[in-house]
């Protein structure tokens, strides 16, 4: 199978924010993503912290669990699928005429709805990174971290 790609569409709020989830407490926040192509500050070595728990992880382990299944839900149906209905193709063509008949099925998953970002969560601004903003939920009364360095804000 030759290399593809597809891509999915992550929207943002109102206000620019992205919504990620910790991969450890699981918890859902915001990050921001500037306008004007500036994503802020590279990656910290290590990664980033999480904004309730203050735990760090590699850049690409935020997703929210909604994301990942979108993304998987588009591989299986623009690159699995086509795959597999050509191997059925194939696999039919080659077994016509001899002994051994082989058919293959293979049905896509429905598609899912694109994801819609809300206008919701507080924001909190950090003094050790000013443009590194994030919004956590509303009711949370802990500390918040900033996702850069780990510091609480204070």
């Amino acid at each position: 199978m030759s290399e593809q790609s597809t891509e999915i569409t992550v929207p943002l709020d109102g206000d620019g924010f992205v919504r990620r989830e910790c991969p450890t407490c699981e918890r859902e926040f915001k990050w921001y993503v500037s306008r004007d192509g500036d994503n802020g500050e590279p990656a910290p070595v290590g990664g980033y912290h999480c904004p309730y728990c203050a735990v760090q992880a590699p850049p690409d382990h935020w997703f929210t669990a909604t994301q990942i299944e979108l993304a998987q839900n588009k591989v299986a149906r623009e690159i699995l699928g086509p795959e597999f209905e050509r191997m059925a193709r194939d696999l039919r063509r080659k077994s016509q005429g001899s002994l051994v008949t082989i058919d293959m099925n293979y049905e896509a998953p429905p598609a899912l709805d694109p994801l819609v970002e809300a206008d919701d969560m507080r924001r909190v601004d950090f003094r050790c990174h000013p443009s590194e903003p994030v919004k956590v939920l509303d009711d949370w009364v802990g500390q918040v971290h900033c996702v850069m360095c780990g510091t609480p804000v204070g």
